[in-house]
């Protein structure tokens, strides 16, 4: 019964990742641009091959800095692992139906065989996801800070993301301000809210000392990541075709960062292709064009990192095919 209610809950995760990720697409490029797929196949047909090339060497140039991200987000972790990480876990939550919980896994794996602890892996997942959505929150609000330091109009869409964005950072405040409230305000706690908050705590002290120790590197090389997604929507618009204004362009940016956040399809497919195109047709700019540029976008962002991935991941498992035959159970946790 328990196997069967598991493939049960597969399918269902199957097909709701379908219905999202599938229907998104379908209605930002029929229902929302109006186009066809063999209208969008032409446009990119058109792509020169050195458009490619440079739109590629963004992308790596991307992979490169955000690795710089993870491996001062762990200590001794080095830049060439955390590429494979990276790689390897991306290529997992890309194809699996709400794969992160299995990419995570995999990636706690990983650095089990290169010797770090299990509390060293919860504090750095915890500070590059808090990090990662703590970018996509203020890039809205960096990029209204920009377009007015350069007296450009900023859109009505763009102040509306920017509210909600500032609303969500500033709630994110207030529940962790009441988690760290007194400790004899929260007499009666019962014993397992007691000891996930002691693990918290103690992942949240980890994670301070790699902030103090680590931002002047972490800080730069996020911003430097978002900067380079933001480098690769614009060429990917250019290569069809299309030349966005600055304010066109950031939030296109901001709106597809935004559309990642929601955890339903793999990098948010079906979500950040219908509200950036949605935006980029509602600027003007032509439908057709807008949906082969997006796309382009998204498939270095997103389906290039499968391949390429699975070929570290499957390295990485043959290298270290012993230790995975004889693993047996989860390893107990280290401090």
């Amino acid at each position: 019964m328990t196997d069967v209610r598991r493939r049960w809950a597969v399918l269902g995760k199957l097909l709701l990742v379908l219905a999202v990720g599938g229907g998104g697409l379908w209605v930002a490029t029929h229902g929302v641009a109006g186009a066809t797929w063999a209208d969008v196949a032409g446009v990119l047909r058109n792509v020169t091959a050195l458009h490619l090339v440079l739109l590629a060497v963004i992308w790596l140039g991307g992979l490169g800095i955000y690795s710089l991200v993870l491996s001062a987000a762990l200590p001794g972790l080095g830049v060439r692992r955390s590429l494979m990480l990276n790689l390897s876990g991306s290529a997992v939550a890309n194809v699996l139906p709400l794969g992160g919980a299995v990419a995570t896994a995999l990636n706690w794996r990983m650095v089990r065989t290169w010797g770090h602890s299990n509390g060293s892996f919860v504090a750095f997942c915890v500070l590059t996801n808090a990090l990662d959505v703590l970018a996509k929150l203020l890039l809205p609000v960096a990029a209204v800070a920009l377009l007015v330091s350069l007296s450009l109009h900023v859109p009505i869409l763009l102040w509306v993301v920017t509210a909600g964005c500032v609303a969500a950072i500033l709630l994110v405040v207030a529940v962790h301000a009441l988690w760290r409230r007194p400790a004899r305000a929260r007499a009666g706690m019962s014993r397992w809210r007691s000891l996930v908050r002691g693990y918290v705590q103690d992942s949240g002290a980890r994670i301070g000392d790699l902030l103090a120790g680590s931002w002047p590197r972490l800080l730069p090389a996020s911003i430097a990541y978002v900067a380079a997604q933001v480098l690769l929507l614009w060429f990917a618009l250019r290569s069809v075709g299309l030349a966005p204004s600055i304010a066109v362009l950031v939030t296109a940016a901001a709106i597809e960062r935004l559309g990642t956040i929601i955890p339903l399809t793999p990098a948010g497919t079906g979500i950040a292709e219908l509200g950036t195109i949605g935006w980029l047709v509602a600027a003007g700019l032509d439908p057709v064009e807008a949906v082969a540029g997006v796309l382009l976008y998204r498939v270095f962002l997103v389906v290039m990192e499968i391949p390429l991935g699975g070929v570290v991941l499957g390295g990485w498992a043959w290298a270290h095919r012993a230790s995975l035959r004889s693993a047996a159970g989860v390893p107990e946790a280290t401090a």
